[in-house]
């Protein structure tokens, strides 16, 4: 009877490290889209994704957001792939990018006024932290 409460208690446990795990992986699999959205097809993700008009001046920026965006699923991967593995560091780094995204859409809305990147943005960055927070409070104990 003990040992099968034991079991109920670890699976209990472990469900904010799946959670976490699995709300990288959806960022990722969003950040990958529209980072080759941007590098393969820059004008029209530009004129139908953000109602910019294109033009040949800005076929650098399609090439720099597209990189980062690439570059920002690359950590999420690898943070969820340490946070599987019950590595503290990927925790970290999850919360880190968390952190970077809340503060993008923060600063959109104050800049532009976008309502939307505050919504969606600050929202999956405000998930990120508190999944994240909630997997390292797992993984100490």
């Amino acid at each position: 009877m003990n040992n099968e409460s034991n079991l109920s208690t670890t699976a209990t446990k472990k469900i904010w490290n799946r959670l976490f795990v699995g709300i990288l992986i959806l960022q990722a699999i969003l950040e990958l889209g529209l980072g080759l959205a941007l590098l393969f097809n820059f004008s029209t993700t530009l004129e139908t994704g953000f109602g910019i008009t294109y033009s040949n001046e800005l076929d650098i920026l399609g090439v720099a957001l597209g990189l980062y965006l690439l570059l920002l699923t690359t950590l999420l991967i690898l943070s969820g792939v340490w946070t599987h593995k019950s590595n503290r560091s990927g925790i970290t780094l999850g919360i880190i990018n968390g952190v970077f995204l809340f503060t993008f859409g923060v600063t959109v809305f104050m800049k532009f006024g976008d309502v939307q990147s505050l919504y969606i943005d600050s929202l999956r960055g405000l998930i990120t932290i508190a999944l994240g927070y909630m997997a390292s409070k797992e993984i100490r104990s």
